[in-house]
């Protein structure tokens, strides 16, 4: 029930969804939530393993070079309902690297984008 839930920082900002769980499964313990991940290529190998090559392709090439995905840590997760609320700010993560990076390297190139007019 965790995986595509929006995730927002502790100000109430989205962030991204939870592209994928990581999961520990310690001998003859209970199974317990490690980690969430965040990511282009978490997200293409679920919807078909043909589609990481080129979305790792894409990571690589263009844009700002994170690793593949951006980890939160479970004990980070403050609150679950619709959404997951993580205890922590969206600049403690990379999870808006490329957002950001088509800000200034996209959006802030194109004459009176995000000016007001």
């Amino acid at each position: 029930d965790v995986l595509d839930k929006k995730l927002c920082d502790r100000d109430e900002c989205e962030i991204g969804r939870v592209d994928g769980i990581v999961i520990e499964y310690p001998d003859g313990g209970q199974p317990r939530m490690v980690r969430i991940e965040i990511g282009g290529e978490i997200l293409a190998a679920r919807v078909g393993r043909w589609l990481v090559p080129p979305v790792r392709w894409l990571r690589l090439s263009i844009g700002p070079k994170r690793e593949a995905s951006v980890p939160i840590e479970w004990k980070h997760v403050a609150r679950m309902g619709a959404d997951l609320h993580l205890d922590l700010p969206e600049s403690r993560t990379d999870a808006l690297a490329w957002e950001h990076w088509l800000a200034e390297h996209v959006i802030g190139k194109i004459p009176f984008a995000g000016s007001e007019i």
